[in-house]
């Protein structure tokens, strides 16, 4: 059955929720289930009535754990006559995306796996959860992860976890920045649904157009970021949401977001 469903895709209400399905693989990743999973990511983003993306693993031993190494089904597997891979795809995809992302960490996180997990904006984990990029072990180096990796870890921790190869606690990874929030199993759901409804309350449209200008602003100096934020505010405050915004402040009631256009130009 797994097999045959690779993905996992639920909607409920305002939530998309993706579950990497692959439990008697470690929910270890093939081409197959990268493409899924970047198709469902772009699918989403046309869906101006969600508002928030979950990503997951099945079962309770591992969120992912990284490449299936089986013959034949890796997902880094090089055809020289095209440029990239399913996994970069999914990398391209998932960095283009404006919808926030949410990693619900159900267990082991390696390799691959810890680029699936970066591609996300939060990140709660179980105790019990483990990470690392143990590529060098078996003569690779994960430069695909790195990408993403890099920006979150700093230079230092990301050459000690690249060069050594050895795996973090949870608590490790939550002091090196890589997670929000650590947890016991029992207390999962409730940490994450806890920002999928704050997440889900605010306003969708500022919210997919802040993170499109976060993301852009990471690739600028100072100069060049303050002047893009003072270009972009202005549209911001002339929006009908920033108009709703202020007239439930005032009137003291919660905002209503219906009814208007999220949909940006890319």
């Amino acid at each position: 059955m797994s097999e045959q469903n690779p993905l996992i895709v639920e909607r409920e209400g305002h939530v998309l929720r993706l579950t990497l399905n692959r439990p008697d693989r470690r929910n270890a990743i093939t081409d197959e289930l990268c493409l899924r999973l970047s198709d469902a990511i772009v699918a989403a983003e046309d869906d101006t009535d969600i508002r928030c993306i979950v990503v997951t693993g099945s079962g309770d031993k591992a969120y992912c754990a990284g490449a299936d190494l089986t013959p034949g089904d890796t997902p880094f597997k090089v055809d020289f006559n095209k440029i990239g891979t399913a996994y970069a795809t999914l990398l391209r995809n998932t960095k283009a995306s404006r919808l926030p992302m949410i990693a619900r960490v159900n267990g082991v996180c390696m390799a691959g796996g810890m680029g699936i997990l970066s591609m996300c904006d939060i990140a709660v984990a179980v105790t019990e959860a483990r990470f690392g990029l143990p590529e060098v072990k078996i003569g690779l180096f994960p430069l695909q992860v790195a990408v993403l990796l890099q920006s979150i870890l700093g230079p230092r921790r990301m050459a000690e976890m690249c060069i050594t190869g050895q795996p973090i606690s949870a608590q490790q990874a939550l002091e090196y920045g890589l997670l929000n929030a650590v947890v016991p199993r029992d207390d999962l759901d409730s940490c994450v649904n806890t920002y999928v409804n704050a997440v889900v309350a605010a306003a969708p449209g500022a919210v997919r157009r802040g993170k499109y200008m976060l993301r852009r602003m990471e690739e600028m100096n100072f100069e060049q970021a303050m002047t893009f934020a003072e270009t972009a505010i202005a549209p911001m405050i002339l929006a009908d949401e920033a108009r709703e915004g202020l007239a439930a402040f005032n009137e003291r009631r919660a905002p209503s977001w219906i009814n208007m256009n999220h949909k940006e130009t890319k």
